[in-house]
């Protein structure tokens, strides 16, 4: 595996890249908050060992990557309620951004087209990158994701606090891994999490550096961008939406209403799964991944037989 930072965007991006060089880039775009190590290790080793390049990245404001200082005009209750009655969201950035870092990044590694796959806020990013950067996405992959509509079902107000509440009270690495433990017990669904891999995950966050104040940056981006319905209409490329059947965050119905919107998108719902990757799941997301980057070739082939 190899290391590295590169200027995109105006900013510093840190990322993670394993499998061949020349191998098809597959780029994994995580969520709110949420670091590189969020993607389990496994995961992206099973699709490196078939062949692909998986890049992994920090978003602007996490992990390694830059920090973006701005004034908040309003806090994140402000800004939800803005939201769902339509009005307009002021925010340091918005998920656009998030695409043309994702762009830089690509640009700097020298890849031209690459597979994405984003969790989350990263699935939003996915999405929105298909639909508006159409000559740089082969496959996208968009897994617990939404399309940011105000009028789907909200999260359960016990996983959405847990992850936009102040965390100012932890000052040790082992108030953290409890704190994280703790979230993901209210985000995830009746799977077995795996309490190993989550603590190793919630340490390397702690070792590679917090950024609480990004946190609310990153909602106040994902309100700001607003509906994606319109916009996903353009995807032309080949689309997986995976969702998690008992997620609370972003409920089934935000995956469901992204595979109705994107034309030609296959829809997964997996059983018991809630707002996480659990350990039992995690090969069939690898078949699904990996299928889903398979169908250019075939979309490919059958165009020209046409």
């Amino acid at each position: 595996m190899a290391t590295g930072t590169v200027h995109s965007n105006g900013i510093e991006l840190f990322y993670e890249t394993r499998g061949p060089e020349d191998g098809e880039p597959l780029v994994f775009i995580m969520g709110l908050s949420a670091q590189l190590v969020f993607w389990p290790e496994g995961l992206l080793d099973a699709l490196a060992n078939r062949g692909y390049r998986v890049i992994a990245f920090d978003n602007r404001d996490a992990g390694k990557s830059s920090r973006i200082r701005k004034p908040f005009k309003y806090g994140p209750v402000q800004a939800m309620l803005r939201h769902l009655v339509g009005l307009k969201v002021h925010a340091p950035y918005t998920l656009n951004d998030l695409v043309d870092d994702t762009m830089g990044l690509l640009d700097a590694l020298g890849i031209a087209k690459a597979h994405l796959v984003g969790a989350s806020m990263g699935g939003m990013i996915v999405q929105l990158a298909a639909a508006t950067r159409p000559e740089r996405v082969l496959s996208a992959t968009s897994i617990m994701s939404s399309t940011n509509s105000p009028l789907l079902p909200p999260p359960r107000p016990s996983a959405l606090k847990t992850l936009v509440a102040p965390r100012t009270e932890i000052e040790t690495v082992d108030q953290y891994v409890a704190f994280g433990l703790d979230m993901m017990a209210k985000l995830g669904g009746t799977l077995d999490q795996g309490r190993d891999e989550l603590e190793n995950m919630f340490r390397r966050s702690w070792e590679r550096g917090l950024n609480p104040r990004g946190i609310r940056n990153q909602f106040l981006a994902i309100l700001a961008t607003g509906n994606l319905t319109k916009r996903l209409k353009a995807v032309r490329c080949p689309v997986q939406v995976v969702h998690g059947g008992a997620d609370p965050l972003i409920r089934p119905a935000g995956g469901k209403a992204s595979a109705r919107a994107i034309p030609g998108a296959r829809l997964t719902i997996i059983d018991g799964m809630g707002h996480d990757l659990p350990p039992s799941v995690q090969p069939r997301i690898v078949e699904l991944i990996d299928g889903n980057c398979q169908r250019v070739e075939v979309e490919k082939a059958v165009a020209v037989g046409a």
